[in-house]
């Protein structure tokens, strides 16, 4: 009986598996309608000759699967818009950074660097064609440097940082990456913001003793567009003051 009753609960837990025969061509789908219907409403990949759009799911041992999808432009642009950048002195990483549409987003801004972060070698090679066609007027950093490596193992410099989250892992590795980042704010103190897209492990960075979260927004109705904004905790009246203005 009780054997029995594992086997149905392996069956259930294939079957609602990203890649199983049930939930991922559900999933899918979904994803291919949501973004078909976001890219004619903002015209991204239209407007800047990129691929960025389409969905991508490939098997991967162990982890056995591997799920891209976009974030929207707008809403990377309006928490972006939010954090108050020195010109040409933080660095933008986006881990998990597929296709490169974050990356394409945040050359918009004043970076000084821009970094992408991608496990999977096919997308890493879709997102280096499309930073070499994204070159808008607006852009105001040019500076990408795309690694095709696992995030855990990135090692961040002592530069002012956003690091950018699209859901691109589970707890485990967002786990090693909190960690990573706790380590080299110890080290070297100083300005670094979190964004957070569809925050499904939101609470590793609430229980994070380095971060502060400073505000979050997005629709409820549409979790993968909701995000939250954490930061390196102020350290002083001027930084404590800053910090309020961001979450007002």
């Amino acid at each position: 009986m009780f054997e029995a009753y594992r086997q149905l609960l392996k069956v259930l837990s294939l079957c609602l598996d990203i890649n199983g025969p049930l939930l991922s061509p559900a999933l899918y789908l979904f994803e291919c309608v949501r973004v078909h219907y976001e890219e004619r409403t903002e015209a991204f990949d239209a407007r800047f000759g990129t691929d960025t759009t389409s969905p991508f799911v490939e098997r991967r041992e162990p982890t056995g699967a591997y799920f891209y999808v976009p974030s929207k432009a707008s809403v990377i642009r309006r928490v972006l818009a939010t954090i108050p950048l020195e010109p040409n002195e933080f660095v933008f990483v986006d881990m998990g950074s597929g296709k490169g549409r974050a990356l394409l987003v945040a050359s918009e801004f004043p970076y000084a660097k821009i970094v992408g972060i991608e496990l999977s070698d096919h997308l890493h090679q879709i997102a280096q064609a499309n930073v070499k066609r994204f070159a808008p007027p607006s852009q105001k950093c040019a500076d990408f440097e795309l690694r095709c490596m696992n995030a855990a193992d990135y090692v961040f410099s002592d530069a002012p940082l956003v690091l950018f989250l699209f859901d691109p892992f589970g707890r485990e590795v967002l786990e090693r990456v909190v960690a990573n980042l706790e380590a080299s704010l110890r080290a070297t103190p100083r300005a670094a913001y979190v964004v957070y897209v569809c925050p499904h492990f939101e609470e590793v960075l609430r229980h994070s003793p380095a971060l502060t979260k400073l505000k979050e927004g997005g629709p409820r109705w549409q979790p993968w567009n909701q995000y939250v904004l954490y930061a390196a905790s102020p350290r002083g009246p001027e930084s404590a003051e800053e910090h309020a203005a961001i979450a007002i």
